[in-house]
């Protein structure tokens, strides 16, 4: 019976098993496997539709993947970019710190620069009016010895020496901006004399004119150098009275 069976089959060896049963069931001519599978008829057209829609269901799904894919490598480049932007707002941030005490580092030298060329100013002019006061001191002896050897005569030499050496020392003076008052006739200014002689009685002059210039008064730049040292008039008490009565 075994032999039958297998002469009826035929090899099964190289069979596969839809194969196997699809002869088991026909050889015993049973009905079972076209019940379990049933026969479906697809046209030709449809057919080629069925493969068309495949294989365009295949290449979106590529499609789809190089999407996905592009996707992830964007998300990840955008999260990158939030990451560079937080680092690059820290950065400004510490940038405008450093700029601001940079600012404030060149604001405080350049006050320390100006203060520096203020106080170096000063020191420089209090130094220049005391030479130049120490100047004038002897350019006024150099003037008294002119006027003395003048007065004596028969000096002609040292005269004409004093005068070239008073000459050059004026030139100098007037090089660094200094000259005399010439305060004679003027009326008494506190600011710019002082008084060393009073003559009273002098009705005739305006109170406080000076009337004689005892030691020269100097201007440097439009400034004082060193006042003059004056005679000045004084009207008499009665004078004084009166012109106090008319002035009311």
């Amino acid at each position: 019976m075994v032999f039958n069976y297998r002469k009826n089959m035929g090899d099964i060896r190289s069979m596969s098993h839809e194969e196997y049963y699809d002869r088991f069931f026909n050889g015993r001519g049973s009905g079972r496997r076209s019940l379990l599978v049933p026969q479906v008829s697809v046209s030709r057209g449809d057919l080629e539709q069925l493969k068309a829609k495949a294989e365009k269901y295949e290449a979106l799904m590529e499609v789809h993947k190089k999407v996905k894919t592009q996707n992830d490598r964007l998300l990840k480049e955008l999260d990158d970019l939030r990451d560079d932007g937080r680092k690059f707002k820290e950065l400004m941030e510490e940038k405008e710190k450093y700029l601001q005490s940079l600012l404030r580092v060149r604001a405080d030298f350049d006050n320390y620069k100006k203060i520096s060329e203020r106080e170096n100013s000063r020191y420089k002019a209090y130094v220049m009016d005391k030479m130049l006061k120490k100047l004038v001191s002897h350019y006024d002896d150099l003037e008294r010895a002119l006027n003395l050897v003048s007065i004596l005569g028969n000096m002609d030499g040292i005269r004409n020496g004093l005068e070239i050496i008073v000459k050059n020392f004026q030139k100098l003076l007037e090089e660094e901006g200094v000259r005399a008052m010439n305060a004679e006739g003027e009326i008494f200014d506190p600011y710019k004399h002082e008084v060393l002689m009073v003559d009273d009685g002098l009705d005739n002059l305006p109170e406080n004119t000076i009337l004689e210039e005892l030691d020269k008064g100097y201007y440097i730049n439009n400034k004082i150098l060193r006042p003059s040292k004056v005679r000045i008039s004084k009207k008499s008490k009665h004078q004084i009275k009166v012109s106090n009565k008319k002035s009311k």
